[in-house]
């Protein structure tokens, strides 16, 4: 799915465009955004379990690293196979191991979510907290909604 948006996104998205960018579609949220200092551009993308965040190469042309944002499934909810969830090409649901209070969001919309790009790291904000940082130099993520350190990332 992420590779799909990403020829959609490197097609459709040329420079001189508004550094921000909300599209609305029927699998929910996509938004881009590019740091008008450095130029470089990451992804929101909503699954069907999770929100994401892809950071991508300076060419554009594939992902640098990514960011764990939230769940849009209840961790406690899911009965599906980590095996059977991957087949649509998405990453596997949280599960209770790693989630914490922080990390299902109920009805999550694109006016909820807020990037602040820095020197060295993007913030990313859900509802005015700070949910995910994105180190830039480092390529890691820390995600506030992981109870601990995983294979979705670190946690914050």
């Amino acid at each position: 799915m992420k590779l799909i948006l990403l020829s959609l996104f490197t097609s459709v998205f040329a420079i001189g465009e508004p550094k921000t960018k909300l599209v609305a579609n029927v699998e929910g949220i996509f938004i881009t955004s590019t740091d008008p200092i450095s130029g470089r551009t990451l992804m929101i993308e909503e699954d069907e379990y999770s929100v994401w965040v892809y950071l991508l190469n300076k060419d554009k042309q594939g992902i640098d690293f990514d960011g764990f944002l939230c769940s849009v499934v209840d961790p406690e909810s899911i009965t599906i196979s980590p095996q059977e969830a991957t087949k649509n090409g998405n990453a596997p649901p949280l599960t209770t191991d790693y989630a914490n209070k922080y990390s299902y969001i109920k009805n999550l919309k694109s006016k909820d979510i807020k990037i602040y790009w820095k020197q060295n790291r993007v913030e990313i904000k859900l509802k005015k907290e700070i949910y995910l940082i994105m180190d830039l130099q480092d390529k890691i993520s820390y995600s506030k909604a992981l109870s601990q350190d995983c294979y979705y990332g670190n946690s914050l």
